[in-house]
């Protein structure tokens, strides 16, 4: 069984208070639409707000301009709203972005949540995609000059090498790139990951 922190609903009260104007009725209104989905539906944290019902069944973060809502095994909804644009990289998360509450369709939202906790019920997990992840070459290169870094980052889980891959070729500049391979580089050696 799940261990409940039992401060949740008073952390997550506290997190939407302190969000930016915008996103406090949109936090408020997508956490009333998860307990009308499923009342037996129980507001836990880890990572930050998440509601709990046979397992981990969504989680809500306030952002600078916008609130996610993350289905944390959102790979196995159906989705014909085609609403979880966001995280279909991941293996497993798929999230909905919101701006305004008006922007909202509960009803859509009240689906996916009851879909989501049978899911959970039936010990149903996202299967991981079997993606193949590509280094690229300059990487790679470095990789090949530090025995420890590169063996540490061969044993790391594939969304661990994923995030050192995104964070390299996510650089705009070539200097930055050359920067945050040698970061990495740094990273592995200590046998971190980002």
């Amino acid at each position: 069984m799940t261990q409940i922190r039992s401060d949740a609903s008073k952390r997550i009260d506290q997190y939407f208070a302190k969000s930016a104007p915008f996103a406090k009725p949109i936090c408020a209104r997508l956490r009333a639409i998860i307990h009308k989905a499923e009342p037996a539906i129980r507001e836990d944290w880890k990572w930050g707000p998440n509601f709990n019902k046979a397992g981990m069944v969504c989680g809500i973060w306030a952002f600078k301009s916008h609130v996610t809502l993350t289905f944390f095994q959102g790979a196995l909804l159906k989705d014909p709203k085609k609403i979880l644009l966001h995280g279909t990289a991941n293996a497993r998360n798929r999230s909905a972005k919101f701006t305004n509450a008006s922007d909202i369709d509960e009803r859509t939202l009240v689906a996916y949540v009851r879909e989501a906790v049978r899911n959970n019920e039936r010990g149903l997990k996202a299967k991981p995609s079997g993606a193949s992840l590509r280094t690229p070459a300059d990487f790679q290169k470095a990789l090949s000059r530090n025995a420890i870094a590169k063996k540490f980052f061969a044993g790391l889980t594939y969304t661990h090498r994923k995030e050192y891959i995104a964070w390299i070729t996510s650089a705009k500049k070539p200097e930055t790139r050359v920067r945050r391979i040698s970061e990495a580089l740094a990273m592995l050696t200590k046998k971190k990951t980002r």
